[in-house]
């Protein structure tokens, strides 16, 4: 069964080459380790993995704001994808706005990564905006996503996330 983790500063060596090597292998300018340790130490920053059996599949990394939650980075091995990871580990953040009575959560996606956005509409975001040439590594385009709670509130049902979970 699929399990969360909460990353650390007190734990964080333990996972950290995990960490990076999801996402060296889910993105073309992936953070650096000195990224993630920077992330560790932000009070601002949330840090998740999912695992099973204490294999790290995939983690979220996202900031808790006065009002809001901003998802900063959410990777999923490429061997557990379309698995019920990633709906997993962004319905554990739904449900953390939810109870901090948050009103909104924001993100950036690549235009091309039709596979998040489509998990992002599934789960209730819809497109506020475009951030233009946002991408430094090939000036894509950042389609800027919103999932409001002010009025009805999504329904997840994030104990079913398909897969072997």
């Amino acid at each position: 069964m699929i399990s969360l983790l909460r990353i650390t500063a007190e734990n964080y060596e333990d996972h950290l080459e995990r960490i990076v090597e999801i996402e060296t292998l889910s993105f073309s300018s992936p953070w650096s380790r000195a990224g993630f340790i920077r992330e560790v130490k932000n009070p601002l920053s949330t840090i998740w993995a999912a695992s099973i059996d204490g294999s790290l599949l995939g983690f979220i990394c996202y900031w808790v704001l006065d009002f809001e939650i901003h998802l900063l980075d959410l990777a999923v091995h490429p061997k557990e994808r379309r698995k019920g990871v990633g709906r997993f580990l962004l319905g554990h953040m739904i449900k953390e706005a939810v109870s901090k009575a948050l009103e909104s959560i924001w993100l950036e996606v690549r235009v091309s990564n039709e596979g998040a956005v489509k998990l992002y509409q599934e789960l209730g975001f819809e497109q506020a905006g475009i951030r233009f040439k946002y991408y430094d590594d090939t000036g894509e385009d950042a389609l800027v996503m919103r999932l409001g709670f002010s009025g009805s509130l999504p329904v997840l049902n994030c104990s079913n996330v398909g897969g072997r979970f």
